[in-house]
């Protein structure tokens, strides 16, 4: 480990031989309108998704030339992309004929194909061919622009950042990882391979769904058999700006205590889960990260949930073949867990909120920090109108 973990590591060993927690100063109560007021839900959706840059992806997913990535925000099709000479591009998936998507997944190729009537393109964008080219000739050909719309796009970090906007500026997305980049870059994110992406549609509230790994009081009972007998509830924070960590270990790092330093494991012995504004969470683990991307959906009870997973492969092919199938059965395993476990109570959450249950608001406990902390987040930015990146 590092500097910045091994001293993560000391700390998060003393909460749990204290049987502790990092906690804020009070208790927190947040409105109940905040998860179901309409008027709110349509500022969030424009001010914190549709106008802030959205972190979508791992770099090591597009790291090779020609590579690509498709991805939905929002219900706009967006496609990342390396072209033949390793350069990271990022364009509106709507080929410039009638809008079909150009691209599905992810993959490797050296033209991407308009499945609707065939334009094909470059992966910079530029349209390669197109058939019965001559019908669509016009008086003034170099006036006439063809190529995909293209949006501004970052690898910092090791994740992927993209403006949904033509309009949003390279810098606003290119700074957008600043405060929180040292810590990303504990991790290879530009290096590792491409499990799978999978689409939940959940009848909750964005902000439940964020709030679901930023805290680790619910492990003993929503987890109680499958996280609980592995993992300790207590938990660390640090703050970045708008970004935030939560780190939480293996109940093996007891022994950690009775080891010099100098042999403590050269992996963290736990997992770190990274939350990037508005919500995006990437939860590194050794030789792994999942990305968790809940976005609203389309009334305040609801939101489309995006879960995805990468590995550090191995140059030998069959040593990179035993490394995808354990993260694939540890993805799996972890899906199971959110899917099950997680999402199922944050519906319930929702029903209990949306029913009038709370009528005194949602409650964060001084044990979870995180929680307060994004819920005074949100509000001050939505009282201010602007994600503290300027132009």
């Amino acid at each position: 480990m590092n500097a910045d973990l091994t001293e993560l590591c000391r700390r998060l060993l003393h909460r749990v031989q204290s049987d502790t927690t990092d906690q804020s100063d009070a208790p927190y109560i947040e409105p109940s309108l905040s998860f179901t007021d309409t008027e709110r839900h349509q500022a969030e959706k424009e001010l914190f998704f549709a106008n802030t840059p959205q972190v979508v992806g791992f770099a090591g997913e597009v790291s090779q030339p020609n590579s690509y990535k498709a991805v939905t925000v929002l219900d706009r099709p967006l496609l990342i992309c390396r072209n033949a000479d390793g350069e990271l591009r990022a364009f509106i998936n709507a080929c410039r004929h009638r809008g079909a998507q150009v691209a599905d997944g992810n993959g490797c190729a050296k033209s991407l194909s308009c499945p609707f009537h065939g334009w094909t393109y470059d992966l910079d964008g530029k349209l390669k061919g197109r058939r019965r080219d001559a019908a669509f000739s016009t008086a003034n050909p170099e006036q006439e622009d063809t190529s995909l719309t293209p949006l501004p796009v970052s690898d910092r970090g090791g994740l992927l950042t993209v403006g949904l906007t033509p309009a949003m500026s390279q810098h606003t997305v290119n700074d957008f990882l600043g405060d929180i980049e040292a810590a990303l870059e504990n991790f290879d994110f530009a290096s590792m391979n491409s499990i799978d992406t999978r689409r939940f549609e959940v009848n909750a509230n964005w902000k439940i769904i964020v709030g679901l790994s930023n805290e680790g009081y619910h492990f003993e009972n929503l987890h109680r058999d499958s996280l609980a007998p592995i993992m300790s509830s207590h938990g660390v924070v640090d703050c970045y700006g708008q970004h935030t960590r939560w780190a939480f270990s293996l109940k093996t790092i007891l022994d950690l205590a009775h080891t010099p330093e100098t042999d403590w494991p050269s992996e963290f012995p736990g997992a770190i889960n990274h939350t990037v504004f508005p919500g995006t969470v990437i939860v590194a683990v050794p030789g792994a990260a999942q990305m968790i991307r809940a976005e609203p959906g389309p009334v305040a009870g609801a939101s489309t949930v995006y879960y995805s997973g990468v590995f550090t492969g191995s140059d030998d092919p069959a040593s990179n073949q035993q490394l995808c199938k354990a993260a694939t059965e540890s993805f799996d395993f972890g899906e199971r867990i959110f899917v099950d476990e997680d999402l199922h109570a944050a519906e319930q959450c929702q029903r209990g909120i949306a029913a009038g249950g709370l009528p005194d608001g949602v409650v964060s406990g001084r044990n979870e920090p995180l929680i307060t902390y994004w819920y005074r987040l949100w509000n001050d930015k939505l009282a201010q109108g602007t994600v503290g990146v300027a132009d």
